[in-house]
């Protein structure tokens, strides 16, 4: 026969107790949270499943009544698309219209512009041959008086160089100082003895420094000289009067070309 005694009982009883606060704690408890976080979070997805099929039932309403009125829409995009296609055409059209037009114009300028070439080419040619035709005329019948005449105008034209521009004259001087002390003369004709005395007493005023002559004769001048000292180019003779007149009608020509074109 088994015996207990009081002492053995309260022991078993203890034991019991911890085992069954150790479990509460380490199963148990834990069991049971696990349990409500899962019943929280089914009841959470139950809700947001609730909002999908609500969200759902609207998203499939609009659909619905979009499909109903799908012709309308399609019809009003239809519409929209046209008058979007007349405006892009018009405006295409316009543009076509100025670009025609302005390639209309360059090329009645072009035209323009090779028909003012092609005159002026022209021009020039007869120009060349009248002027030509004239300094060969002139050639044969100059008197050599003329030639003289060039000549003392020329001296004249440098002593009043002298008192009315005396800082040119400086310049020229100056110009000068560093150089050989001579002028070289193209002559239509051969200098006389006379002619070439007043030439150097002349350049030698110019350049306060005695000057030597270096003559050259051009045929071409008809009658007159061409003198270069220095820097100074002076000429005085019937082929630049030539040239001069020729200057002359080429900008009358072009300015009349200029007013009919306007």
């Amino acid at each position: 026969m088994l015996e207990f005694s009081g002492s053995t009982i309260i022991w078993e009883i203890v034991n019991f107790l911890v085992i069954t606060v150790v479990l509460y704690f380490l199963v148990f408890k834990p069991i049971v949270k696990r349990s409500e976080e899962r019943a929280q979070e089914k009841a959470l997805l139950l809700e947001e499943m609730k909002a999908d099929r609500e969200a759902a039932a609207i998203k499939l309403e609009e659909i619905n009544h979009r499909l109903t009125n799908l012709d309308k829409e399609l019809q009003q995009i239809a519409d929209e698309a046209y008058e979007q296609n007349k405006v892009l055409q018009a405006e295409l059209l316009e543009a076509t219209h100025e670009e025609a037009k302005q390639i209309l114009q360059d090329a009645l300028l072009e035209v323009r512009k090779e028909q003012f070439v092609d005159m002026k080419q022209h021009q020039n040619e007869l120009i060349n041959i009248i002027l030509n035709i004239s300094s060969q005329s002139l050639q044969k019948v100059t008197p050599p008086n003329v030639h003289a005449v060039l000549i003392e105008d020329l001296t004249k034209q440098i002593w009043d160089l002298g008192k009315t521009h005396m800082n040119q004259v400086q310049t020229i001087r100056e110009s000068l100082s560093d150089r050989q002390a001579k002028a070289y003369v193209t002559s239509a004709i051969p200098l006389t003895g006379e002619q070439e005395v007043s030439l150097v007493r002349t350049f030698s005023a110019l350049a306060d420094n005695n000057i030597n002559l270096e003559v050259d004769i051009d045929k071409n001048l008809i009658a007159g000289v061409k003198v270069r000292l220095g820097d100074l180019i002076i000429e005085n003779s019937l082929a630049a009067n030539l040239e001069a007149i020729r200057n002359e009608i080429v900008e009358s020509l072009e300015q009349v070309s200029l007013e009919q074109n306007d």
